[in-house]
């Protein structure tokens, strides 16, 4: 149909509160689409490591809403800028922490799945 990119996002997940979070629908729509489409995150990003988590995933990038909407509440512009900071600061600590020096590096094997240990070849390079 022509789009380029598709936004995965939950806006309705208030009132249908058995769907799923946008974080787990990354990996199975890349799988889908390959590399065809840009993928775009909206919806629980919070922390540098959210973001982090869903490029490993297979997203191509991640939109923010209530961070910078706090920020813009507690302190205005300054406060929006200040949220972009911490949140720039939090993704370059997290990646040097990982022992990645550029996004494009970030895959699956950096994440690990609640109860299943890393086999040897799933490990990070770290």
């Amino acid at each position: 149909m022509g789009a380029t990119g598709v936004m995965i996002s939950n806006h309705g997940g208030r009132q249908l509160d058995t769907t799923p979070a946008p974080v787990d629908c990354i990996a199975p729509i890349r799988d889908v689409v390959g590399n065809s489409l840009e993928l775009i995150c909206d919806g629980g990003i919070r922390r540098g490591t959210h973001v982090l988590k869903a490029l490993a995933l297979g997203a191509n990038a991640c939109s923010i809403g209530r961070p910078y909407l706090y920020g813009l509440a507690a302190g205005g512009e300054a406060g929006v800028e200040r949220v972009l900071r911490l949140l720039r600061a939090e993704i370059e600590r997290d990646m040097m922490l990982l022992g990645a020096t550029r996004i494009g590096e970030l895959n699956h094997r950096f994440l690990a799945r609640r109860g299943v240990p890393f086999t040897r070849a799933e490990r990070p390079h770290v």
